[in-house]
C-alpha cells in the first residue's frame, strides 16, 4: 500500500468517525449537552459519565459530541465561505486577465499584507462574539488567500489545448469557466479543502476560546476548553478531553489533505 493511500484511509477513518460520532449524539449517550445534575458536579470520568462531568454538573462526553457538531458546522461553513469564493473569483478573474486581474492582484496583496489573526481578532470585537459572525469573519479572511491560489491555477488552465479550441469555437466565457476551468481545479480544491477544514477547526475553537465566538451554553470544543481550565491541574478532563477532540479531528483532516495531495500528484507517483 503507498503512502498516500495509507494516508487516505487513516487521515479519511479519523474525520469519518468524529463526524459520525457527533451526529450520532442522541444515540450513544441519554444526557443533553445542557443536561444540569448538581450532585454530579466535576465527577471524574466512569461509568455513568464516560468523560466525567463539568463544574455545572453536565455530562462532558454530551457536550463533546453536541459540540463537534458546532465545531465541525463551524470549519465547513468557513472553508464553503473562503475557498468557494476564493475559487470563483480565482478563476474568474485569471480568465479574465488584463486590468482585471491586475487591480484583483493588487488588492489581495493589500489584504494578504495584514495579519489575518490581527483582523479577525478586531473584527470579532468591534461586531460582537456569534458563532454566525465567527464563520463569516474567518471565512470572508480565507478569501483572498484561495482567490490567488485558484487564479494561478486558472492561468495555467486557459492556455490548456482544450480551453483553447473551446475559445477559438466561439465559447462564452461563462462556459469556458463551468465547463473546462471548475471542473479541472476540483482535484486542488478537494486537497486543499481538507487542510483548510483543520486549520479553520484550530483557528474557530481559539477564538471561541477566549469568548469571541461560541457563547455559553452552547457546546463548542473552544468554548468548553475555556471552561474547563481553571480545574485543569486536579480535574483534567474538563479541558483535557475537547481539546484533545480538537487535536484529533484536526490531524485527520490534515493527514486526508497530504494523503490527497500525494494522491493526485501526477509527478508523485503516490498511487
Amino acid at each position: 500500500m503507498s503512502g498516500a493511500r495509507r494516508s487516505i484511509i487513516i487521515g479519511g477513518g479519523i474525520v469519518a468517525l468524529m463526524v459520525l460520532l457527533a451526529l450520532l449524539a442522541p444515540l450513544l449517550t441519554s444526557y443533553g449537552p445542557n443536561e444540569v445534575d448538581t450532585g454530579a458536579i466535576l465527577e471524574p470520568p466512569s461509568a455513568r459519565h464516560w468523560a466525567g462531568t463539568d463544574n455545572l454538573g453536565r455530562d462532558l462526553f454530551a457536550r463533546i459530541l453536541y459540540g463537534g457538531r458546532t465545531s465541525l458546522g463551524v470549519a465547513f461553513g468557513i472553508v464553503a465561505i473562503g475557498m468557494g469564493a476564493g475559487a470563483l473569483l480565482g478563476c474568474a478573474v485569471g480568465m479574465a486577465g488584463g486590468w482585471v486581474d491586475r487591480i484583483a492582484m493588487r488588492l489581495v496583496d493589500v489584504a494578504l499584507a495584514i495579519p489575518s489573526l490581527v483582523i479577525a481578532l478586531a473584527l470579532a470585537a468591534a461586531v460582537g462574539p456569534s458563532l454566525v459572525n465567527l464563520v463569516t469573519i474567518l471565512g470572508g479572511l480565507g478569501v483572498p488567500l484561495y482567490l490567488r491560489l485558484f487564479r494561478s491555477e486558472a492561468l495555467s488552465l486557459r492556455e490548456r489545448p482544450f480551453v483553447l479550441a473551446a475559445r477559438a469555437n466561439g465559447a462564452p466565457a461563462w462556459r469556458l469557466l463551468a465547463v473546462h476551468i471548475l471542473p479541472n481545479i476540483a482535484p486542488l480544491f478537494a486537497t486543499l479543502a481538507s487542510t483548510a477544514l483543520g486549520t479553520a477547526l484550530v483557528a474557530a475553537s481559539a477564538l471561541s476560546f477566549i469568548g469571541l465566538g461560541a457563547q455559553p451554553p452552547t457546546p463548542e470544543w473552544g468554548a468548553l476548553i475555556f471552561e474547563g481550565r481553571n480545574t485543569i491541574m486536579y480535574e483534567w478532563w474538563a479541558a483535557v478531553l475537547p481539546g484533545l477532540a480538537v487535536a484529533v479531528s484536526a490531524l485527520g483532516f490534515v493527514v486526508l489533505g497530504d494523503g490527497l495531495r500525494d494522491w493526485l500528484d501526477p509527478r508523485g507517483g503516490g498511487r
